[in-house]
């Protein structure tokens, strides 16, 4: 049996004691000096603070500093206007954002630092918690003319709405919104007087979609009609797309998500086809939409097919079909197009593609994949890519690299000619040889028809959709 040393024994007493009274001695001072204590943790976590804003500060300045010099500091759609005095400064909508850094911070503050990228997404508005941000049209100093519309999409012609793209809010989730929200108010409100449909709906996009399953949820009679097929734009996108987007939710079927987000057209495409299944969904395809008129309470709506009554109309059409045009000789040529929609028919060609949006360097990207061998040419009238997404910008400039893209800033095009193109860059003209061009300058809205429906064209100088009566 061991047997315990009796001045070791006391040496472990011993030292058990000391650290026992040293933690007491230090319980005693953190006792006595609370309030020290408690301003030294203060000052180091302001430290820390103010070394962090400052260093957001410092970026979200060049990011403004850049967005000049590059002539990108004016917002070209939808964007979020902040009241500084409201914004707590959580930075929740810098995080939120799908398009990356397009809010930052600047002393505590939330600002609009790349405006030309931002596309009206509307996470920053849902996710700021002190209602600090609200979504406006054009600037102080920039108008931008949209249709009037209330908050529940009507226009100034009571009974008649508008939906999704051709009110100037683009998104597959926004115009499902939109579509879902102006199909609700619109079936509420009913007239007394005798039509074929309680609803008609123009265009089987995404706010299309979502109306007229809110029609269906209703247990409303209605007709959609779609001048090509369903799925409307969305059905013309690039073969593979790949489409960013968060959750969205459909009346009837519910809340869809996708792995990170992510999804291609045709995925798309497929999900609202089960969900058409599903729901009994019925679209009139292969039917234009031409003209309507006000007859008492009710509308009479005449299509390709026909003439057909309606007591509420929404217009949910997009504006794919108004591309912008470049006005230079030759842009009628055969060999001219607005729309990619299977990049593998272009193999071995010599290609122009005009535009540094999305769609521009989406199709230069597509066109230029090594397999397909194609000699690609990116025209960009800016100093930068001023209109496309993070992503976007850093493939094509990979792509650049490798030799699959050559890119042209600040160029635009002279003429288009059976073999040729010529281009234009600051006061050098060049000719190259081509095959074919691709042209993604944006879409004309259709004012000149809306205003020919009765609906007024408004100019919004920093501002949002006007409240519902």
């Amino acid at each position: 049996m061991p047997i315990s040393h009796p001045t070791m024994a006391y040496s472990t007493r011993g030292s058990f004691a000391a650290h026992a009274l040293r933690n007491l001695d230090l319980l005693e001072f953190l006792l006595n000096h609370t309030v020290l204590v408690g301003l030294v943790l203060v000052g180091f976590f302001t430290f820390r603070r103010m070394v962090k804003s400052g260093r957001q500060t410092a970026h979200a300045k060049k990011m403004i500093e850049k967005a000049i010099r590059t002539q990108t500091h004016e917002p070209i759609s939808l964007h979020p206007d902040i009241d500084p005095a409201l914004c707590a400064g959580c930075g929740n909508c810098t995080k939120v954002c799908p398009e990356g850094d397009i809010l930052q911070m600047i002393h505590r503050k939330a600002v609009l630092v790349n405006p030309a990228k931002c596309v009206g997404h509307g996470e920053c508005e849902i996710a700021c918690p002190t209602d600090a941000i609200s979504l406006v049209f054009g600037t102080k100093t920039r108008g931008m003319d949209i249709p009037h519309l209330s908050s529940n999409y009507e226009t100034n012609v009571p009974g008649l709405y508008i939906a999704g793209e051709l009110g100037g809010m683009g998104l597959i989730r926004n115009a499902i919104k939109q579509g879902a929200l102006a199909a609700g108010h619109a079936l509420a409100n009913l007239a007394d007087e005798k039509a074929q449909f309680d609803l008609l709906i123009v265009g089987a996009g995404p706010a299309g979609l979502a109306a007229s399953l809110s029609a269906i949820a209703a247990k409303k009679s209605y007709l959609c009609v779609e001048q090509n097929s369903f799925g409307g734009t969305v059905a013309n996108f690039p073969r593979q797309k790949v489409v960013m987007s968060q959750p969205f939710s459909l009346p009837i079927v519910g809340t869809k998500k996708f792995p990170s987000n992510k999804f291609s057209k045709e995925e798309l495409i497929a999900y609202w086809e089960d969900t058409r299944k599903k729901t009994g969904l019925k679209i009139k395809e292969k039917t234009g939409f031409k003209a309507l008129k006000r007859v008492g309470k009710i509308f009479e709506v005449e299509t390709s097919q026909g003439t057909v009554t309606a007591k509420k109309v929404i217009l949910a059409m997009g504006v794919r079909g108004s591309p912008r045009r470049l006005g230079v000789p030759g842009e009628s040529l055969s060999k001219v197009t607005f729309n990619l929609i299977d990049p593998e028919q272009y193999q071995g060609q010599h290609v122009v593609v005009v535009g540094g949006g999305n769609a521009g360097v989406e199709a230069a990207q597509m066109l230029g994949a090594a397999k397909w061998k194609n000699k690609v040419h990116l025209l960009v009238r800016s100093q930068s890519f001023d209109r496309c997404n993070e992503d976007n910008e850093k493939t094509i400039r990979a792509m650049e690299k490798q030799g699959l893209v050559t890119i042209w800033f600040e160029s635009q095009v002279s003429e288009i000619r059976e073999t040729s193109i010529v281009i234009k860059r600051k006061e050098e003209v060049t000719e190259l040889l081509n095959h074919f061009v691709f042209i993604f300058a944006g879409a004309e809205m259709p004012h000149k028809f809306l205003m020919s429906l009765g609906v007024q064209i408004d100019k919004k100088f920093g501002e949002g959709l006007s409240k519902a009566a």
